[in-house]
């Protein structure tokens, strides 16, 4: 069994979901098994031999047919989302609360560069289709958010802190 992890970008709030009712909802929908870590849209599920772009086709439709919600989903394999984490250039230099990734749907164009403005504490990585931050003042109050990195890079993405990459390697493992 080969396990991936799918990130719906935006849950809660105005769309949050039962996370018992969206594992109904996607083996319904033909995905097995799935287990979710907190109420965030964290998923770890059998790939059945489907392409992450499959995947996250499946997951976002059973997310608008069942809930009326229409998010973004970036699917990572367990080998992707543990290289990811390994290159992550800031694990371990500050609370892994305070270090994320943003993963992104696709790679952003060729010769697309990350430039982080002056005056922000925040420094940030741009290596594939991950982002790498570190917030040394914490992430609540910075302007640095996934939104920021998608529109500089003209591609959707979705953001987790380290300890919960961590966690979701650990799951799909």
């Amino acid at each position: 069994m080969s396990l991936s992890v799918a990130l719906i970008r935006g849950v809660g709030g105005p769309t949050a979901m039962s996370m018992p009712a969206l594992r109904e909802v996607l083996a319904s929908a033909g995905l097995g098994e799935v287990e979710t870590l907190q109420v965030a849209g964290n998923l770890v599920l059998d790939d059945g031999g489907r392409s992450p772009d499959e995947i996250a086709g499946v997951v976002r439709d059973a997310v608008l047919d069942a809930f009326g919600f229409d998010l973004p989903v970036v699917v990572r394999t367990h080998v992707e989302l543990a290289d990811a984490h390994a290159r992550n250039p800031f694990a371990g230099t500050a609370e892994g609360r305070w270090v994320q990734t943003v993963f992104l749907a696709e790679p952003p164009s060729v010769g697309t560069t990350l430039d982080v403005p002056a005056p922000y504490p925040e420094e940030a990585v741009l290596d594939g289709r991950e982002v790498f931050v570190r917030y040394p003042q914490g992430i609540g109050g910075s302007k640095l958010q996934a939104a920021w990195f998608e529109k500089r890079l003209g591609v959707t993405g979705t953001a987790r802190n380290a300890n919960t990459v961590a966690k979701l390697v650990a799951m799909s493992a």
